[in-house]
């Protein structure tokens, strides 16, 4: 009992358990299952290589699963080579949480001499060791183990299928994209976003017409997610082929899938958008306003700006929609402009004044001067600073 209560006492000092790990390893030893179990638990938590030696002794000695597991996540964030070889041979232990543990402490490792034995543990029956293994690989990956990891979107768990593409997203590695097309059709909707999502991150642009599909499925069933998704994917692979179906996308029924046409247009460049945007900023959705208004910002097509000018103006409308209308004026720099921006500076919302401020510094009109002067004494500094930087830019 008192070894129990010492180290259920040192439970509570983890961040210092580090300077007790001798006590720990020694306890590591008990014939009480929970004194071992407990002192597992805390060195769980501590970084001490020196522990390493007696944790692998500790863990062939361990009978428990359980306690082996909390040595193994021990030896894992001591992040130290030496455990490898013992941690390698786990893999094929006869406890699947074991396995998965083994698997998980190889990957924080990162040493590569554990990369073939994780790319057999992708055969492993147990799902969650195959998702552990997934995840290692994708912590030291090469172009060969791209392939194993490929191999895997098309595993029965959809855990690890998730973990396979978000894995192969981060891998840079165009042979992955094809590979994870047919997973916009998954039954997970989950896993159809993150496909979404990889594929945008790929930048293979072959795989547009599937991503143009998926946006434009919105049949019963078809959830929004992936809609949503596919549409950001085509604005990261810039492929204009895209364009007619997001600008479809500003009519969605689902809010959310508008807002996400709406922000994605502006990063086509493409001009031919300008009249949807502006029509989306009567959505009645604030997200679709907000996105609508940004990319006419970034698009900088003149025939925006009455519509911008209005929505700065509209005080009925969210603060942060007159923020971005704001903050487009100054980028299309269109004189039109000017007595909208001055009338702003009056605003309760400092973040607007800050930008109206900033705009008119942009577009340089000289008549916004006077206006101007009064903000450097403004109570708010972000707006005294925006207001000194917009003098500074007029001549």
């Amino acid at each position: 009992m008192k070894q129990l209560i010492a180290v259920l006492m040192l439970l509570l000092l983890v961040p210092g358990a580090a300077q007790n790990s001798g006590q720990l390893l020694r306890d590591l030893h008990s014939s009480n299952v929970a004194v071992r179990h407990d002192a597992a638990n805390v060195l769980a938590h501590c970084k001490d290589r020196l522990a390493t030696k007696d944790l692998l002794v500790a863990l062939k000695k361990e009978s428990i699963s359980s306690i082996r597991s909390e040595i193994v996540a021990a030896l894992s964030n001591t992040r130290d080579p030496a455990s490898v070889p013992s941690l390698i041979s786990l893999l094929k232990f006869s406890k699947p949480e074991v396995r998965t543990g083994s698997a998980t402490a190889l990957g924080i490792i990162g040493d590569r001499r554990a990369l073939r034995p994780l790319i057999a543990c992708l055969k492993d029956k147990y799902s969650p060791c195959r998702k552990a293994s997934v995840e290692s690989i994708g912590l030291m990956l090469d172009q060969k183990a791209v392939v194993s990891v490929i191999g895997m979107l098309k595993d029965v768990d959809p855990g690890v299928r998730l973990s396979a593409i978000i894995v192969l997203s981060h891998s840079g590695d165009m042979r992955a994209s094809h590979p994870i097309l047919p997973l916009l059709k998954d039954a997970s909707n989950t896993i159809q976003s993150a496909a979404a999502v990889a594929l945008g991150n790929l930048g293979d642009k072959s795989v547009s017409p599937g991503l143009i599909k998926a946006m434009s499925n919105d049949k019963k069933g078809n959830r929004f997610s992936v809609r949503y998704y596919a549409a950001q994917a085509l604005a990261q692979l810039g492929d204009r082929r895209g364009m007619t179906v997001i600008i479809c996308g500003l009519k969605d029924k689902d809010k959310f899938v508008r807002a996400s046409a709406a922000g994605a247009l502006g990063w086509f460049h493409d001009i031919s958008a300008v009249p949807s945007l502006i029509n989306a900023i009567h959505d009645p959705f604030v997200l679709v306003r907000f996105n609508s208004i940004q990319s006419l910002g970034l698009l900088k097509d003149r025939r925006a700006v009455p519509a911008l000018m209005r929505a700065l103006v509209d005080r009925k409308d969210h603060e942060d929609v007159r923020e971005q209308a704001a903050k487009a004026l100054g980028l299309l720099k269109d004189s039109r402009s000017v007595p909208s921006l001055i009338e702003a500076l009056k605003d309760r919302d400092d973040a607007i004044v800050k930008n109206a401020a900033l705009s008119l510094g942009r577009i340089g009109d000289r008549k916004a001067i006077a206006s101007l002067k009064p903000l450097l004494t403004s109570k708010y500094s972000a707006v005294r600073q925006a207001a000194a930087a917009a003098l500074s830019m007029i001549k």
